[in-house]
């Protein structure tokens, strides 16, 4: 029966209800718009750094004497996602040849089981020795595709007289340009090391015949290195860079964080006052509105309604009218959303999303500014219906 009343009663006073609604939605919807702007501006940037995997790596900018000691103790640290051995930059350099297109000088990368970017370009497995991986642009300027043979040649001085070594590989997979846009090869350790060992003078089983293979192999000149995770390059560089000149991607993950702090902080700030504000003028209007109403109240009170009935009935009207506020501003930031990222999407060619809230922000919303409304007619309630008696509907009926 309260609930049917309050219904009533709030259409009898649409007037003041509309006032009161569109007070609430004054407040709601930039606040709808502004945490969306916050959360989706933060969470496109941190999906660009977290899925990126350039942005895990670690690399060595001189060569050093790593032993196999010191490779062991990184493939047991908790922040290390994938490493490998690398060896010197200037003896894994090779020429490559399909179909009759060549080219020269191309760097060769050593790969192995979990490299992060062979398996986000698509790669499900490491190569084998007789396997490659070509970048994208590689594999567009040579017209080679999975599955292809191509030749790659290397050369060394020995003895006074140029020497080539040659072997064949099939392609395994491209990698995404997004990854690596440089003309490049991936090979496994076995292969990478063949070539330097074969510029030193040796004559491994891939690249020659195998009659001198380099046995003694006890260090590699740098490791190619991918933290596990964006919160695990700090404490990583932070280990190596005591002994090892090291680049790394720390600058551009604490710029992420830092305009994360600053929205963060102009969002909140922005809020608390909003918030302040919306309190202060709902319930001015609604302490107003209960006024007007004091004599309705004493009359419900003399025909047998308690006071904890009248409350129930403000409060009823108050969760009415701020489901109702709800639903309109969400509809005015649905159609705010659209505009901004329509806006966005064509300056930045569709590559970000600026404004979006996920179901559950939506539910929560609506709980908070549910929560709020009940408070501040709890309150309201008890400041203007605490001297309404049956005194005052007989003063009103005179």
């Amino acid at each position: 029966m309260i609930f049917k009343l309050a219904l009533q009663d709030l259409w009898h006073d649409r007037l003041m209800s509309l006032c009161l609604t569109s007070a609430m939605v004054a407040v709601l919807a930039p606040l709808l718009l502004l945490f969306s702007l916050r959360y989706g501006i933060l969470h496109t940037l941190d999906s660009n750094l977290r899925d990126n995997p350039l942005n895990l790596e670690l690399r060595m900018m001189q060569g050093y004497n790593l032993d196999e000691d010191f490779f062991t103790s990184l493939r047991h640290d908790p922040h290390v996602g994938f490493v490998v051995e690398m060896t010197r930059a200037l003896s894994v350099t090779a020429d490559i040849g399909f179909n009759g297109k060549a080219r020269t000088m191309i760097e060769t990368i050593p790969t192995a089981e979990g490299d992060p970017i062979a398996r986000l370009s698509g790669v499900a497995k490491s190569p084998a020795d007789d396997e490659i991986l070509l970048t994208a642009s590689l594999a567009r300027e040579l017209g080679a595709g999975v599955g292809d043979t191509v030749r790659v040649v290397i050369n060394r001085i020995k003895d006074g007289n140029r020497e080539n070594g040659s072997e064949k590989f099939r392609i395994l997979g491209i990698i995404d340009e997004l990854y690596n846009s440089r003309n490049c090869i991936y090979l496994n350790l076995n292969a990478v090391a063949a070539m330097e060992d074969f510029r030193d003078g040796f004559n491994p089983a891939i690249f020659s015949d195998g009659s001198n293979p380099n046995s003694q192999r006890t260090h590699f000149a740098k490791a190619r290195l991918y933290a596990k995770s964006i919160d695990d390059v700090e404490p990583l560089s932070v280990r190596l860079r005591a002994s090892y000149n090291i680049s790394d991607s720390l600058m551009a993950i604490e710029n992420v964080r830092s305009i994360g702090r600053v929205l963060s902080f102009v969002f909140y700030t922005i809020a608390v006052t909003s918030v302040i504000g919306g309190i202060i003028a709902s319930g001015g209007l609604l302490v107003s509105n209960l006024g007007r109403k004091e004599g309705s109240f004493a009359m419900l009170q003399l025909m047998g309604c308690r006071r904890s009935d009248v409350t129930r009935l403000v409060v009823y009207e108050a969760l009415l009218l701020s489901a109702l506020a709800y639903v309109c501003a969400l509809g005015l930031f649905y159609g705010g959303q659209s505009v901004f990222n329509l806006y966005f999407s064509n300056l930045l060619k569709g590559q970000a999303v600026v404004s979006t809230l996920t179901g559950e922000h939506v539910a929560v919303a609506f709980l908070i500014t549910a929560a709020t409304s009940l408070c501040i007619s709890l309150v309201c309630a008890k400041f203007r219906l605490s001297g309404v008696t049956v005194a005052t509907a007989m003063r009103e009926i005179r």
